[in-house]
């Protein structure tokens, strides 16, 4: 079974931003890299290789790191600096939960929360201002997010690996 959203995805490497003197303009650049880089990490996976829990005895799968990013990129970026009502998707159901089945609807709650994440971080002034429902400046949550996409890259690609059976760069 493919997904129709996979499909529509660009998997094509990025290079890495370059130096920026504006450090509001960097940081946004490289969260904007790490999601890529992400995202590139779905590739040459069907539904059933996301959502398997390819690295025994871990209750982890690809989807799993789709849903908790979604969850992220939500309390951090959404709600956390636009305020609004704060919604758990997947409450603790998140790393382990999903499906070959809910693949297609992790796919796109993840990718639309990335445009209501945007638009939360376009409405701020500056890197000091506070987010409207957490409270921590901007400059501080995009290095929080960029940090959590590092840490569950890395994760994802060990499960690629394990998913499809080889190492496929």
């Amino acid at each position: 079974m493919a997904s129709d959203t996979l499909s529509q995805l660009d998997f094509d490497r990025w290079d890495e931003p370059q130096p920026e003197p504006d450090l509001r303009a960097s940081l946004v650049g490289w969260l904007g890299f790490q999601r890529h880089e992400f995202q590139r990490k779905w590739r040459d996976l069907t539904p059933e290789q996301l959502a398997e829990w390819s690295v025994p005895p871990l209750e982890l799968s690809v989807v799993g790191l789709i849903r908790h990013m979604q969850q992220m990129e939500h309390a951090y970026l959404s709600w956390g600096l636009g305020g609004g009502e704060l919604v758990e998707a997947y409450g603790d159901d998140d790393y382990a939960g999903g499906s070959a089945d809910t693949v297609e609807d992790d796919l796109r709650l993840y990718l639309d929360e990335i445009v209501r994440a945007d638009a939360a971080i376009a409405e701020l002034p500056t890197l000091d201002s506070p987010g409207l429902g957490h409270g921590n400046p901007l400059g501080h949550t995009l290095i929080k997010m960029v940090d959590e996409y590092a840490l569950h890259s890395g994760q994802a690609h060990m499960l690629r690996f394990a998913a499809l059976g080889r190492v496929l760069r």
